[in-house]
């Protein structure tokens, strides 16, 4: 009997590619593998399999404070290297720059800019003729000035001074998404799309054997293959989850 292995992780799909993966094609093919009635609705089936295919990839592009700040000061040494002059250097800049995670796009933009200066273009700065006005402006746009200071004692007594660039990045940090909770809110959203297309809730367990797994979670597992999502742990989301609901009718039970 064949058991469950991890699967390797792998990218995931854009946001953009959410319609063409899932395309109806594959729709049909998620119905069969999730045992959906010949009267099911599969139009509207697809539809939510896709918003919650949507609402995962949304989730996991999130950056927290720690991961803005981080990348933020990546993108402030890259555009002190492109200053400095260099082919390759203005390369790797337009190329960041090109692919700018959304937050951190969101982020830099929504501070009060002087001039209205917007987020230089990638062809901006690998052109020669704008290259020198482009990385200046994102400079301005990234940064906003530099402080002194205090460095390592010297032997004399005194301490070396540094310049330490004051970043446009988050100074508290926020407690960001539990680990794991993008998983499984898009494990509860297609819960509610097996729902929706069979008519009865899924099971509240999962067997580990991939020989024997039922519907459900063969649904499950196939559109987080689909997401380019590692999908090892996804019979244990499912068995957490079963518990949870299992809880909630408990207590629901000895409440009434």
């Amino acid at each position: 009997m064949a058991s469950e292995s991890k699967m390797a992780s792998r990218s995931l799909i854009a946001v953009s590619d959410v319609e063409q993966v899932f395309s109806d094609l594959v729709i049909k093919e998620l119905a069969r593998t999730a045992r959906l009635p010949a009267s099911a609705d599969t139009a509207q089936f697809g539809q939510s399999v896709r918003v919650a295919a949507t609402i995962f990839l949304e989730a996991k592009a999130q950056l927290n404070a720690p991961q803005l700040r981080a990348a933020v000061a990546r993108l402030y040494q890259l555009i002190l290297r492109a200053e400095r002059g260099g082919d390759n250097a203005a390369l790797a800049l337009a190329r960041v720059v090109e692919t700018l995670p959304a937050d951190l796009r969101r982020w830099l933009t929504s501070w009060k800019r002087p001039h209205d200066r917007d987020i230089p273009r990638a062809a901006e700065i690998q052109s020669l003729a704008t290259r020198e006005s482009a990385v200046e402006r994102l400079r301005l746009i990234v940064s906003y000035g530099s402080t002194l200071v205090a460095g390592r004692k010297r032997p004399g007594g005194g301490r070396s001074r540094s310049v330490k660039p004051l970043l446009r990045a988050p100074e508290t940090v926020r407690r960001g998404r539990p680990p794991g909770s993008a998983d499984r809110e898009f494990l509860q959203w297609l819960a509610v799309a097996y729902l929706e297309g069979t008519g009865h809730p899924p099971p509240h367990t999962a067997h580990q054997n991939i020989d024997i797994r039922g519907p459900f979670p063969r649904f499950v597992h196939r559109c987080f293959e689909l997401l380019g999502a590692p999908s090892g742990n996804v019979t244990r989301l499912i068995n957490q989850y079963g518990a949870a609901r299992r809880l909630v009718s408990k207590r629901r039970v000895h409440t009434e």
